[in-house]
């Protein structure tokens, strides 16, 4: 942002926490079917799963 004229930039990461089952279908979506995706199931059967994805938001002010 800097080299594109932005100031008083901030960033925020708002971050989601799964630690259950209802993750599964997205961690498929990203990984596939196969031997980790496997390891995810097992880990969510037993009450063993957690999942993080941040997100980041960055903003600024144009300097004109």
């Amino acid at each position: 942002m800097l080299d594109n004229g932005f100031v008083d930039i901030t960033v925020e990461v708002h971050t989601i926490v799964w630690t259950d089952a209802a993750c599964l279908p997205m961690l498929a979506d990203i990984a596939g079917e196969g031997a980790w995706l496997d390891g995810q199931v097992a880990r969510a059967r037993d009450d063993r799963l957690f999942v993080a994805v941040p997100m980041f938001l960055a903003a600024g002010t144009r300097a004109d």
